[in-house]
């Protein structure tokens, strides 16, 4: 247990800009922890109306970025186009990290992040499908602060998410976009 490398790893995520942003040359992009605070509070908010474990819900969405501290945002994926090499090396290192970055902080959260990231679990699902709705509603404020088309990333959004209660809050977004 290694309580300020902890510290100091979660500190790297609060510098580190989402590359999708900084590619659209969005002014002042947020960082991964900004991302990942958003995403948390929804998945708190959110878990008993979706009908999942809020714990380990929440739990998802506090690791899901964590080991972009050692990788990076790396984009792996633009509309239907995955890149799965990149992407299965970009996991195999961020699980690593979390690993190595929570060791001895109770539960082995690498076992977690392959479940998230095999989506296999309702909990896995309905985080997905909440970190995408956190990007589109990012994208829809940077678009009306700024002037900048981020509507692939709404559409992106839309794309992924399935279930009704998140399909009808982005079907909402997009109305309010128009």
């Amino acid at each position: 247990m290694d309580i300020l490398h902890l510290a100091f790893q979660i500190g790297i995520s609060k510098k580190l800009k989402r590359t999708g942003w900084v590619m659209k040359k969005v002014s002042e992009p947020e960082t991964v922890a900004e991302h990942a605070f958003r995403v948390v509070v929804l998945c708190l908010a959110l878990a008993q109306t979706l009908g999942v474990d809020q714990e380990k819900l929440v739990k998802m969405a506090i690791i899901h970025d964590l080991g972009e501290t050692s990788t990076g945002d790396i984009v792996v994926e633009k509309g239907k186009i995955v890149d799965k090499e990149k992407k299965i090396k970009k996991e195999k290192i961020e699980k690593n990290a979390i690993r190595e970055i929570l060791w001895g902080f109770g539960e082995d959260y690498g076992v977690l992040f392959q479940e998230m990231i095999e989506g296999k679990s309702p909990e896995a699902r309905a985080f997905w499908q909440i970190d995408k709705l956190e990007m589109a509603i990012q994208a829809y404020e940077y678009e009306k602060n700024q002037t900048v088309d981020l509507k692939e990333f709404i559409d992106n959004a839309d794309m992924h998410i399935v279930d009704p209660i998140l399909k009808n809050t982005i079907n909402e977004l997009k109305r309010l976009r128009k």
